[in-house]
């Protein structure tokens, strides 16, 4: 039920008069009662009731949503105001799957380049095999369950208090990481008011995301999925924009789990452009894998000591990154796989690349080399300060997972900007 106040005609407001009351004498309650208990006025409920009003604010819904003996459901509502709630996914005029696997597949068919890192999730394919990757259960035992979700919700509502919650899902893959967020933070506050919102450029992905998040979460979260790419954040105000009546209130939390910091090839540039809507208040929850060593440390070092450097390259990780190779390049002999060290092309300062470099031979044509995927490793206190500089001040870093807890969680807040 997205959208602002309802019902919005006389019919809606006469079928959701009846719903109500038939739910307060199911539960027999009288109309003083259930105005207590939801704490609105009994006025209110009467001339709810009496169909006197035509509007019905999202806030006093949520009140009378939130009272147990009343179990006022949005399936009740959606059907009461004829609302359907299949027609969830907001999709762009200007977002183009077609337009964008054709690109991909003329870069893939040149002379060799590099390859923006969200093309790796556009096939269908692709993000099975990415799905598969996530939920492999030694991955998970390994690092997702590590993920300190309970601890960051916690300091989320010690921070905002009580209110009104938009929560944005950059890039959420299958959802697992952000619905057991979801999940904490329905733990801690008492009248549940969030809107989750997941935005992703695969429609396999944002698909699957939701599935899980709808199964998990049900009706106590309002979302949406968005389709499109975030590092153009700004095109889409249905992702970044608050409730009108609550925006004085509501908070927005945007989400960069699964490494997702990473796509960025310019970070301070998404937090000083990409971010600069929001608000004092605010809060952005990402996680990234540290540096093992030091910041001066040569690069003969870093390859002793990083294990992707040390190691052969993953046959998971060439199996995903091969497939658009596979269907986009006729007459293809061979593709290999290796990592690349890179420093220079890093803007956080004290951070480095390991570039994932596929080899490519087609027949009659000379060897080509893409630029397919990179993975990065973040000095924390360079991390922070590039955060610092552009209003996000940083209120925890929570360390995870095995291998001397290399991944961290950084939980940051809009601070005024002096």
């Amino acid at each position: 039920m997205d959208g602002g106040d309802f019902p919005t005609d006389a019919k809606q407001t006469d079928r959701f008069a009846a719903l109500l009351r038939g739910k307060r004498e199911a539960a027999g309650l009288s109309c003083a009662q259930l105005a207590k208990l939801a704490g609105v006025t009994r006025q209110t409920i009467d001339n709810i009731e009496q169909g006197r009003i035509t509007t019905v604010s999202r806030s006093t819904m949520q009140l009378l949503r939130s009272v147990p003996q009343l179990n006022l459901q949005s399936i009740e509502i959606a059907r009461a105001l004829r609302l359907d709630q299949e027609y969830n996914c907001h999709i762009p005029a200007t977002y183009d799957t077609v337009g964008m696997i054709s690109d991909l597949a003329a870069l893939l068919n040149g002379p060799g380049c590099h390859i923006e890192q969200t093309n790796a999730y556009l096939d269908h394919r692709s993000a099975m095999v990415y799905i598969s990757d996530s939920q492999n259960p030694t991955y998970v035992s390994r690092f997702r369950e590590t993920y300190p979700s309970k601890a960051l919700a916690q300091i989320v509502i010690a921070e905002a208090g009580q209110i009104p919650l938009k929560v944005i899902a950059l890039g959420p893959g299958d959802g697992h990481l952000e619905t057991r967020f979801m999940q904490h933070l329905l733990g801690k506050l008492q009248h549940p008011q969030i809107k989750l919102v997941l935005f992703d450029i695969s429609n396999a992905l944002l698909t699957c995301a939701h599935k899980y998040t709808k199964d998990l979460l049900q009706d106590r979260v309002e979302t949406v999925m968005v389709q499109g790419n975030f590092h153009d954040l700004a095109k889409y105000p249905q992702v970044t924009s608050l409730n009108n009546r609550s925006s004085s209130k509501q908070k927005r939390i945007y989400l960069m789990m699964g490494n997702t910091l990473a796509n960025l090839d310019n970070e301070p540039r998404f937090f000083e452009h990409s971010l600069n809507h929001c608000a004092v208040g605010d809060f952005l929850i990402l996680d990234f894998q540290k540096r093992t060593t030091p910041v001066s440390a040569t690069e003969a070092e870093i390859r002793r000591n990083d294990s992707a450097l040390s190691n052969p390259f993953p046959a998971k990780q060439k199996a995903w990154l091969s497939i658009p190779i596979q269907a986009h390049c006729p007459d293809l002999i061979s593709c290999q796989f290796s990592f690349e060290l890179s420093r220079e092309q890093c803007p956080i300062a004290g951070s480095y690349m390991i570039d994932n470099i596929a080899t490519v031979k087609v027949l009659g044509q000379p060897e080509k080399r893409f630029s397919m995927f990179r993975h990065k490793r973040y000095d924390e206190v360079s991390l922070r300060r590039s955060l610092e500089r552009f209003g996000w001040h940083c209120l925890s870093c929570i360390e995870y997972g095995p291998d001397g807890n290399v991944a961290a969680m950084l939980l940051v807040k809009r601070a005024p900007v002096h």
